[in-house]
């Protein structure tokens, strides 16, 4: 049996180990930036938006950081507010430069190698986006601008450097600036950012798909929001799409394009962050169809799911149950974009949600847009009259039985203009009418002339 005093000390020294797993598990931040700018109320709005986005959170797990902070007089707070938090979070992280910029490594970036300034990489995800620049010369103020890809529109904002706040020595350091840098046509700077309809115009392999977007209304709804990425189909392909295709009214059709326009800025690293998801099985994303409250319809109608596992392609398919199963829709290339605004992807077909039929392809006798058909009216019979021995008796012509006009619309042809148009259904009719009237005269008087002989 061992003995009592002996276990009593081997227990004490295990107890006196030191956890050194759980204790290096467990180390704490190396600063808090809310504490931080706590001291200085001044920038109270700056460091609720950045507790407010999680943004906090991750310049807290940084080893060196500097914060470019504007103060409550210099924000737009209301606009910045309307911001989708995902929008907002990346705006507030371009502000986080990943380096300690004290005022002698500012001294050596305002010139850089070409006294031009220098570039600095900040906390914002994305390899061009992320990028800031640091100018001012010699004399002049140090100002930080936007060095990432801009699209068409205004010049960026810059900002300028006011003062140093404080700092934690080697690790973080808070300088104030004169406002929030702005790429261009940032949505926080204008009422509309961006003008879909416009920016389409420069591409004309999407012509028709952009005429859909304004004959339907949607690009007016799709310019009054901050951010955006259009799934745009290019005419050859959109054509083909609609021949097969119930003739839709105007605001089914709106509720198709409204689809292909989802709710955030689909950038390469945002796609390849969705297509997997939690599970592998793809991410699901709200498109303009479920916010304006019509995908109630129907359960999940107006969300997308983004697919593609590791190294398929990329898929965007339904997201109502069984959508995905029947049409996909794959993304072929990046077209355009507005920095934090919009994004403008080229993908295959046309995404279909659950219940809109698709009808066979046109057969090449008859190479036009296939209509939302109505039961075939049945001729008139003809008048019980005994033709002549020696003259065949005439052919009747198949009533034209497409539908009358309603408030339907063309269907785009690849070229612009109308792949079908419909005909007047009462002219058809009175033509018909016609030739069986002046069909039964004529057997009329044969008849009477062969009862003289």
């Amino acid at each position: 049996m061992a003995n009592p005093p002996f276990l009593l000390t081997l227990a004490a020294a295990l107890l006196l180990l030191p956890a050194a797993p759980a204790s290096a598990a467990a180390a704490p931040a190396l600063f808090d930036i809310v504490k931080i700018l706590s001291c200085f109320p001044e920038f109270s709005d700056f460091t609720c938006m950045l507790v407010d986005t999680g943004v906090a959170r991750s310049i807290n797990a940084q080893k060196k950081v500097t914060v470019l902070a504007a103060s409550n007089a210099g924000l737009p707070t209301a606009a910045l507010r309307r911001l989708p938090h995902p929008l907002l979070g990346d705006l507030l992280s371009l502000h986080v430069v990943l380096d300690y910029l004290d005022p002698e490594k500012l001294d050596a970036l305002r010139l850089g190698r070409t006294g031009k300034g220098s570039k600095v990489t900040t906390l914002l995800p994305g390899d061009e986006l992320k990028l800031l620049r640091v100018a001012g010369g010699e004399k002049g103020r140090i100002t930080f601008s936007y060095a990432g890809p801009i699209g068409t529109g205004p010049q960026p904002l810059n900002a300028t450097l006011l003062r140093v706040v404080t700092s934690q020595a080697f690790n973080v350091m808070v300088l104030q600036v004169s406002g929030l840098v702005l790429p261009g046509m940032m949505p926080a700077t204008t009422a509309s950012a961006f003008d879909v309809t416009k920016i389409l115009s420069s591409f004309p392999e999407y012509s028709a798909f952009s005429s859909l977007l304004t004959q339907t209304g949607l690009a007016r709804a799709i310019n009054e929001h901050p951010i955006v990425t259009i799934l745009a189909v290019n005419n050859t392909a959109l054509s083909n799409e609609l021949q097969g295709l119930p003739r839709l009214p105007l605001p089914a059709l709106a509720d198709l394009l409204a689809l292909h326009a989802v709710l955030d800025f689909l950038d390469p690293e945002r796609l390849d962050a969705l297509r997997q998801g939690r599970t592998g099985d793809g991410s699901i994303v709200t498109t303009m169809l479920q916010g304006t409250g019509a995908g109630a319809r129907g359960r999940g109608v107006g969300f997308v799911r983004v697919s593609g596992g590791d190294t398929g392609r990329i898929t965007f398919s339904s997201g109502a149950p069984g959508g995905g199963a029947r049409r996909n829709s794959t993304l072929v290339k990046v077209v355009t974009s507005q920095a934090f605004s919009v994004l403008v992807l080229q993908v295959s077909d046309l995404i279909l949600p659950p219940g809109l039929a698709v009808a066979p392809a046109p057969g090449p006798q008859r190479p036009r847009a296939r209509h939302m058909s109505l039961p075939p009216t049945p001729a008139p019979a003809p008048m019980q009259q005994v033709p002549s021995p020696g003259m065949p008796e005439p052919e009747p012509e198949v009533p034209d039985t497409t539908p009358p006009p309603s408030t339907v619309i063309p269907i785009p042809s690849v070229h612009g203009g109308v792949a079908a148009k419909i005909p007047e259904a009462a002219a058809g009719r009175g033509a018909v009418g016609s030739w069986w009237s002046g069909a039964g005269a004529a057997l009329g008087i044969m008849a009477c002339l062969l009862g003289r002989l």
